[in-house]
């Protein structure tokens, strides 16, 4: 089964109530009527709606898809909540929709989400922590982001910590040399990229657009979001081990189906042959239940 990826976030002022950025559907998340067209749309298609977004917004999300599956009878989606920041859960998102396989194209691009969940790296550095919410500043960073010149390089993903980052060189961050660094505009704070991709060592460095607009998402238009992805995430998440649901019959490689749940590994599905009966012969006496006495008439 074809699908394509929706991803449902903020959207920037550019890209109205839903759309497509560089080839990607989106539809924003405070407009419930646009999200549930995007999606029903996707699904007329004849194609399998997988829905991204990011992690604080999983719930409110999930509510969306499900009065989407009232209103439009038959609609089956999966839901694939992404981490980091807006960029990266663009980024990733747009990484996943490019993955096109005639037979196992689905299993493949949830193999792809997982991997990419487990191993790509996301930060953004600000000026001040003010607006930052994940990771959540000390109250030793916020007296720090009082001072002139402060700024601070927020790491959301794999492991969320504040690293203070006046100025370059940036201390703090592990090399991650297999991994292409993609990046949204810096137009004042210029040098933030080039001390980032200094410590890092990425094969490869470029500028990315973000669904979001920096002032709407950090609190000011100095941000810079910083996306590290693996170089091997296409060939590393090729599913092997492809199974077909046995409840709503989705080709996946994950332990239970990502549209309905049934779990791949149950006894039942394992050996879905009952179990035959013994015969029963009336020639062969019932014996009598444990702890039972015998009829008068039969006692000695």
């Amino acid at each position: 089964m074809r699908s394509r990826v929706v991803l449902v976030t903020r959207l920037g002022s550019s890209l109205g109530l839903s759309g497509e950025h560089d080839g990607l559907t989106v539809a924003d998340i405070r407009h419930p009527d646009a999200v549930e067209t995007t999606i029903a749309g996707v699904h007329r298609g004849g194609e399998l709606p997988i829905v991204t977004c990011a992690v604080d917004d999983y719930e409110e999300v999930r509510t969306l898809v499900s009065y989407a599956s009232v209103r439009y009878p038959g609609l089956r989606t999966c839901i694939e909540p992404l981490p980091g920041g807006p960029l990266a859960v663009g980024v990733l998102s747009s990484l996943v929709d490019d993955i096109d396989d005639a037979e196992d194209g689905l299993a493949w691009q949830l193999n792809a989400i997982d991997l990419l969940r487990a191993q790509a790296w996301s930060a953004t550095w600000l000026p001040s922590v003010a607006k930052s919410r994940n990771p959540n500043p000390s109250l030793w960073h916020h007296a720090m982001s009082w001072l002139p010149g402060s700024g601070f390089l927020t790491v959301h993903h794999p492991t969320p910590r504040i690293v203070r980052a006046p100025k370059a060189p940036i201390s703090g961050l592990d090399p991650l040399p297999e991994t292409a660094l993609l990046h949204s505009r810096a137009t004042q704070d210029t040098w933030v990229v080039d001390a980032v991709r200094q410590v890092l060592q990425p094969q490869s460095t470029s500028e990315m657009s973000s669904v979001r607009d920096q002032v709407d998402a950090h609190g000011t238009e100095r941000a810079v979001e910083l996306v590290a992805i693996p170089l091997a995430y296409h060939s590393d998440s090729r599913p092997v081990d492809v199974v077909d649901c046995l409840g709503c019959g989705l080709r996946h490689a994950r332990p239970t189906c990502p549209v309905c749940g049934m779990s791949t590994h149950a006894p039942e599905l394992n050996d879905p042959a009952p179990t035959p009966l013994p015969e029963f012969d009336p020639e062969t006496p019932v014996p009598a239940p444990s702890g039972s006495s015998a009829p008068e008439g039969d006692r000695e």
